[in-house]
């Protein structure tokens, strides 16, 4: 019904995407993995629009807690997936352009939100009645 040459070329394809699956499967899961592939695209991105320059990296990049809850909290795992699926299926500099898009909307709302926090402890202090 088959032949050996069939047989073969069938095993080898399971082979392969077992492959693949696995390694795909670590690489969402390993959060380690995640960050490094985010925080690369950023740092990258600045090397893409001026090689040889001395320029820094998008602002808050440097701080790893917050590049960390980026990553956790708000591209999340499937964010993470689909930026490799984007990078897998396209160029590095689309990729970059789309992370760092991410990233600066990301980091203007957290610091919006930071400055509303602050703020709003402040005015809340006032609010208390003195203490005689």
């Amino acid at each position: 019904m088959f032949s050996a040459r069939s047989l073969f070329s069938m095993l080898e394809l399971c082979l392969t995407f077992l492959f693949s699956f696995v390694i795909w499967s670590v690489r969402s899961v390993v959060s380690v993995d995640r960050i490094r592939f985010v925080r690369g695209h950023l740092e990258r991105r600045e090397d893409v629009l001026s090689p040889g320059s001395a320029s820094s990296p998008p602002a808050g990049v440097e701080d790893s807690q917050a590049v960390r809850q980026f990553v956790g909290e708000y591209l999340r795992v499937d964010g993470v997936f689909l930026l490799r699926m984007i990078a897998h299926n396209t160029s590095g500099v689309a990729v970059a352009d789309i992370t760092l898009a991410l990233w600066n909307a990301w980091y203007e709302r957290r610091s919006t939100s930071k400055d509303l926090e602050a703020g709003s402890m402040l005015t809340a202090r006032r609010r208390l009645p003195a203490v005689e």
